[in-house]
């Protein structure tokens, strides 16, 4: 039997984990739709992450390894500014 690594923690997938996002709202007390934008962004706030914890959806590592992971956005120099 192949050895399965749980897959890459991802923001998104802890809330759909949670029920999607009108569940997840409920649980943490959250407008539904903060909770959409935080699921389309693949991105929850750090401020908000002790009380996911604290609902029980999931572990300060576990949104901490998502967040470690999300790709970066990278901003290069407006190459007008440079000439």
């Amino acid at each position: 039997m192949p050895n399965r690594a749980s897959p890459k923690p991802d923001h998104a997938g802890i809330i759909v984990r949670g029920g999607g996002p009108a569940a997840f709202a409920r649980k943490i007390e959250r407008d539904p739709n903060t909770v959409k934008a935080w699921k389309r962004l693949h991105s929850i706030p750090a401020e908000h992450w002790a009380g996911i914890a604290n609902a029980g959806l999931a572990t300060l590592e576990e949104l901490a390894l998502a967040a470690a992971a999300r790709p970066r956005k990278v901003t290069t120099p407006d190459a007008r500014a440079s000439a």
